[in-house]
């Protein structure tokens, strides 16, 4: 029958754009492994988003049999990083996203070397914005400088790219400065994803 013909005919549409968009990802893998060749990724689709979550929290198609596991980063095409996993099921796994107050992790100015945390924040979030909190008053560091991860803590590999630095300003306390990084991807937007196994 006609309508029969015309599922299979979007079935294999979908296949096609699924393989499509696998291979532009493994295509942008490769790219990424040159820089770090000893880790291992799992490539994984955006099967669903929280529409409660205001920090672009997703759920991935792959789970504990791909080799996902709770603690995971996870990372865009182009390598930048975007969440970690919080749960992990058998065929499934949820991110929370860099844009969450509660991520935080270990980063570091790449062109001046100053540490400091990289974390989500009820501020920015909305405008698709974490924050480098804790480096020094006197920062030099600038708008438009690079910020990756240190590796510091064991839980993100080093040297994973975040994003450019868009503003700075004093944290409330008066001792620090807070810079605002606009990320390399959006998270919120994300439609596929590489999940870092092991580094």
């Amino acid at each position: 029958s006609t309508s029969r013909r015309q599922r299979q005919m979007c079935i294999r549409d979908r296949d096609y754009d699924r393989i499509k968009a696998e291979n532009e990802a493994y295509k942008a893998l490769a790219r990424i492994q040159d820089s770090n060749t000893e880790a291992s990724y799992i490539s994984a689709f955006v099967i669903g988003r929280d529409p409660l979550d205001e920090f672009g929290g997703f759920t991935l198609d792959c789970g504990t049999v791909n080799g996902a596991a709770v603690n995971d980063a996870v990372i865009s095409d182009k390598g930048y990083l975007i969440g970690m996993v919080v749960e992990a099921d058998t065929t499934s796994c949820k991110v929370m996203t860099i844009l969450h107050p509660s991520f935080s992790a270990a980063g570091v100015v790449s062109r001046t070397r100053e540490n400091g945390i990289i974390n989500g924040s009820t501020d920015y979030a909305g405008d698709g914005l974490c924050v480098l909190t804790n480096l020094e008053r006197a920062t030099e560091t600038k708008m438009g400088d690079q910020v990756i991860t240190t590796g510091l803590g064991g839980v993100f590999p080093p040297d994973v790219l975040v994003g450019v630095i868009k503003e700075l300003t004093p944290e409330a306390s008066g001792k620090s400065t807070l810079a605002v990084i606009q990320p390399g991807a959006d998270p919120r937007t994300v439609r596929h994803a590489f999940i870092i196994t092991s580094f």
